[in-house]
C-alpha cells in the first residue's frame, strides 16, 4: 500500500477529458488498497470519504471565465445591461488572460500554491501531476521540491509546442516555456503521453530518455449496464440521430467539414452537448437549423445516458494536428454505440485505434456517404458482437495502472 499524491488543477465535479480519465485511475487505486489525497484548485460540493481533498485558492476566484460565462447566459437577470456587462468582462479578461497570463489561465492558483505549500502536511510516496493546465506540474514541482520523492507527469496536450491556440503568448514566454518543460522533464522519473506520435515528439524536442517516456493511453470504464441500453435501443427508425459532446476550439479541433458532411445525408438530427463558445462557433456554418438542436454540457452520468438511450451514433470530431487523441471518443466505444469520427487529416491517431473495434467508422470529407450509411446499418443489426474484453485490456483504468505498477 502506497500514499499517492495526485496534484491537479481540474478535478471532478469539473467537467473535462482528464478529470474522467483522473477519477477512473483514482478510484482503481483505492480500489488496489491504496491511500490517495489529490491537490486541485476546483472547489467540491459533496465530501469523498474514499479519497482526500485538498482545495487551494481563493474560492471566489477559482474559476473566474466559467462564473462569467455562467453570468452571461443567465437569462434571469435584471436586465440586458449586466448581461452584456458580462459577457464584456468575459472577452476582456480572456485577453489579459492569453496576453499577460503565464503559464496559463490558472497563475493566480499558482500563487496559491506557493503561499500555502508548507501548510499542508501531506504524507506521500509518490507524486503525480497532471496537465491540462501546465500549472499542475508547477505546483506539483514546488510541492515535491524538498522532499524529491519520486514523480511521474501526465501529458494531456503539448505545451510549448503547442502552435494553434497555444496556453500563453509565445512572444513573451516561448523560451520561458521550452525551459521550464524541458527542466521538468529531467527532473520526472516517468512521463506519460497519449499515443506513440507525440510521446516521439516530445523526445526528439527535449532529448527525453526513451526509457522515461510511456504511453499514458486515454482510458474509460465499460459498463454492462450501457451496453444492454445500447444495444435495446430502436435503429430502426427512419431518421439517424447523431450525438456529439464535448466542445470545439478554433486551430485545434473545428466542426465545419463534418457539418458539410453531415449535410450529405438527408433524414438525420445533429444533437450538440457543448458549451456557449462552441454553439457559437457551430451556427457561423452554413447548416441546417431545422435538424440541428442545442443543449448545454452536462455531468459525465447524464452523457453516458443520452449516448445509450438517446442516439443511433455518437459523433467525434478529429483534431487539426496529430499531437492530440480526442479523449472523448474512447469514452465513446466503451458504450457499444457506433462512432462515428470525422478525421481531417490523413495522420489522425485515431486511424489507427478504430483497427480494434468494429463500432468505430472513420470518415473524411470524401467518404462515400451511402457506403458510410450501408456500414452503420450492418452494425446496427451486430451491435452483439462488440468485444468488451478487448476494450478493458487496451483502454480500461485498471490497465494503465497496471503500467503504472510495472514502472
Amino acid at each position: 500500500m502506497s500514499n499517492i499524491l495526485i496534484v491537479s488543477h481540474q478535478f471532478i465535479p469539473h467537467i473535462s477529458p482528464r478529470t474522467t480519465r483522473w477519477r477512473l485511475i483514482v478510484d482503481e487505486l483505492i480500489s488496489n488498497g491504496h491511500n490517495v489525497t489529490i491537490v486541485t484548485g476546483t472547489q467540491q460540493s459533496v465530501k469523498n470519504n474514499n479519497y482526500k481533498i485538498i482545495f487551494v485558492g481563493n474560492k471566489s476566484s477559482s474559476n473566474i471565465v466559467g462564473n462569467l460565462r455562467a453570468h452571461s447566459k443567465n437569462t434571469d437577470l435584471d436586465n440586458k445591461f449586466k448581461e452584456k456587462f458580462y459577457k464584456f468582462l468575459k472577452i476582456v479578461y480572456r485577453l489579459i488572460v492569453r496576453n499577460l497570463a503565464w503559464p496559463d489561465y490558472s497563475m493566480l492558483w499558482l500563487v496559491s500554491i506557493f503561499k500555502e505549500r508548507k501548510k499542508h502536511k501531506i504524507n506521500y510516496d509518490l507524486i503525480i501531476s497532471v496537465s491540462l493546465p501546465f500549472s499542475s506540474h508547477i505546483a506539483a514541482y514546488l510541492i515535491n521540491k524538498r522532499v524529491k520523492k519520486p514523480w511521474i507527469m501526465d501529458i494531456g496536450d503539448p505545451f510549448s509546442l503547442k502552435k494553434a491556440a497555444p496556453e500563453n503568448n509565445q512572444l513573451l514566454y516561448g523560451k520561458l516555456n521550452r525551459y521550464y518543460e524541458k527542466k521538468f522533464y529531467n527532473i520526472a522519473n516517468q512521463v506519460l503521453f497519449t499515443h506513440e506520435d507525440v510521446k516521439k515528439i516530445h523526445e526528439q524536442a527535449f532529448g527525453i530518455d526513451s526509457n522515461k517516456a510511456i504511453i499514458g493511453q486515454p482510458i474509460s470504464k465499460f459498463e454492462t449496464s450501457l451496453y444492454q441500453k445500447a444495444k435495446e435501443f430502436d435503429y430502426s427508425t427512419k431518421i439517424i440521430k447523431f450525438g456529439y459532446f464535448g466542445i470545439f476550439t478554433n486551430g485545434v479541433r473545428t466542426p465545419s467539414n463534418f457539418i458539410k458532411f453531415l449535410d450529405s445525408l438527408i433524414n438525420y438530427e445533429m444533437h450538440w452537448y457543448v458549451n456557449q463558445d462552441s454553439e457559437q462557433f457551430i451556427k457561423q456554418d452554413n447548416f441546417d437549423s431545422g435538424k440541428n438542436y442545442f443543449q448545454s454540457q452536462v455531468s459525465r452520468d447524464e452523457a453516458l445516458h443520452l449516448m445509450v438511450s438517446s442516439f443511433h451514433c455518437l459523433v467525434s470530431v478529429g483534431n487539426l494536428n496529430p499531437n492530440q487523441i480526442p479523449s472523448k471518443v474512447i469514452e465513446y466505444i466503451s458504450t457499444g454505440k457506433p462512432v462515428l469520427h470525422f478525421a481531417e487529416i490523413d495522420t489522425d491517431p485515431v486511424i489507427e485505434i478504430s483497427k480494434d473495434f468494429s463500432n468505430l467508422f472513420i470518415v473524411n470529407r470524401n467518404t462515400d456517404i451511402e457506403l458510410f450509411k450501408a456500414n452503420l446499418i450492418n452494425y446496427f443489426e451486430n451491435i452483439d458482437n462488440f468485444d468488451s474484453d478487448k476494450f478493458n485490456k487496451l483502454y480500461s483504468a485498471k490497465s494503465l495502472v497496471k503500467k503504472l505498477y510495472n514502472l
